[in-house]
């Protein structure tokens, strides 16, 4: 089955140029790409028009503040053959649990596991209540991810180890191929950076790939911790 997260986003950090920057990285072309079309939809929203269409529903009922979005992130397993036009249709379906919510749907296929970002409005723009992700909700969530992968007959995940090393003189010269693990956390840092509002955006984005990011003004060095487990520091 796929695996569902949810992206943590500190207290106080949301915002209008938070919520823009989300959006930006998510849609770009070059990892949604596939076939010659994007993988982008919009459920209750247009994708060209999405940060217009959320802020408009926030100002609609006077909740401009506090959580703008929540962003959910559906993986599946590293390598597994799976078909990204499906991967997408998983994640609309999973995405339509958010009645009467706005969200955007981009998958992603620039990695060596398929995954997909949803944006979800946490404004209802039906009735203007505000979403909240209990833990009941989002075991219920969970559910329903298994039931969608089983009805798809989408892969399970298993997860593999992955021992830290070096970079060895043979993944090197894959490296320019892209398939070095430190050449897609230098390219993953210098795409967040792009479109991270500020550093605590930065550090949700690196986190909705699967990297986590521990940096401190009192320490030299920003050490960041790959998907597999690998560290690795940048000052």
């Amino acid at each position: 089955m796929a695996i569902v997260h949810f992206v943590n986003y500190k207290k106080g950090t949301q915002s209008r140029a938070a919520m823009r920057g989300v959006m930006l990285y998510v849609m770009q072309e070059m990892k949604t790409t596939w076939e010659g079309g994007p993988l982008i939809s919009g459920i209750n929203c247009q994708p060209q028009s999405v940060y217009d269409d959320f802020l408009n529903t926030k100002l609609l009922y006077h909740k401009d503040g506090g959580v703008m979005f929540y962003h959910m992130v559906q993986s599946f397993p590293k390598g597994a053959a799976v078909d990204p036009r499906q991967a997408h249709e998983a994640a609309r379906r999973l995405a339509e649990y958010f009645d009467g919510c706005e969200v955007l749907v981009c998958t992603h296929v620039d990695r060596e596991h398929i995954h997909s970002h949803c944006v979800i409005n946490s404004v209802n723009f039906e009735t203007g209540k505000k979403l909240h992700m209990a833990k009941e909700q989002i075991q219920e969530l969970m559910r329903r991810n298994d039931a969608i992968c089983l009805e798809m007959g989408l892969p399970v995940f298993e997860p593999t180890a992955q021992q830290a090393r070096g970079m060895s003189g043979a993944e090197y010269h894959t490296a320019l191929k892209g398939q070095s693990w430190k050449l897609r956390l230098m390219n993953t840092i210098d795409a967040c950076m792009k479109y991270a509002a500020d550093k605590d955006a930065f550090v949700s984005l690196m986190a909705s790939e699967g990297y986590a990011v521990r940096w401190e003004s009192s320490r030299k060095h920003i050490t960041y911790t790959t998907p597999a487990g690998t560290k690795c520091r940048d000052n």
